[in-house]
């Protein structure tokens, strides 16, 4: 037994890294392409050296929340690339449409925090709210060749946005 769970950790340790160096790796290929507003703003030459760590707001940082159907009782591993896909999502969309926010989540290190939803009618209100509230929100909606229903929607990402902003949106939820 022991040495079934091992192996599934590493496993899931394996999968993960494997997507999260390959994710980068896109992005990285995508920024390097492409002379955005961005690459000027996050460019660290540019800033200097006492500036670089200073966080004028730390009361108030920028996150993105992952918020994760736990109903679906997906495996860590499905978890995880879930998260992935959400993340990715939250970013392109935040690339998008607001670049100055997305600098300023990246200047907080880009954190992020997930919490479970217990229903698909909880994601939906909480994509509503988030619409509501003018927050950037991404559905995952999964391709059902593993654990889920092709189509599920398995993880909404909320943000990025500044803390005060999302706490009245995913506060009340339990972390992941």
């Amino acid at each position: 037994m022991g040495l079934i769970t091992s192996s599934s950790y590493l496993a899931v340790f394996t999968s993960g890294t494997i997507v999260g160096a390959s994710v980068m790796y896109m992005l990285s290929r995508f920024t390097r392409k492409s002379n955005t507003t961005l690459e000027k703003i996050i460019n660290m030459e540019t800033i200097p050296l006492e500036e670089r760590f200073d966080f004028p707001e730390l009361k108030d940082e920028y996150r993105l929340v992952m918020a994760i159907r736990n109903d679906l009782k997906m495996q860590k591993g499905k978890v995880a690339a879930q998260c992935g896909h959400a993340s990715v999502a939250a970013y392109r969309k935040a690339m998008e449409t607001d670049v100055k926010l997305l600098a300023s989540w990246l200047q907080f290190g880009g954190t992020k925090i997930t919490v479970k939803l217990e229903s698909e009618e909880d994601l939906l209100k909480l994509d509503e709210a988030a619409k509501a509230a003018g927050v950037l929100s991404s559905i995952v909606r999964d391709a059902g060749q593993t654990q889920v229903v092709p189509g599920s929607r398995t993880v909404i990402a909320i943000g990025p946005a500044p803390k005060s902003v999302l706490e009245p949106l995913t506060g009340h939820f339990k972390l992941y």
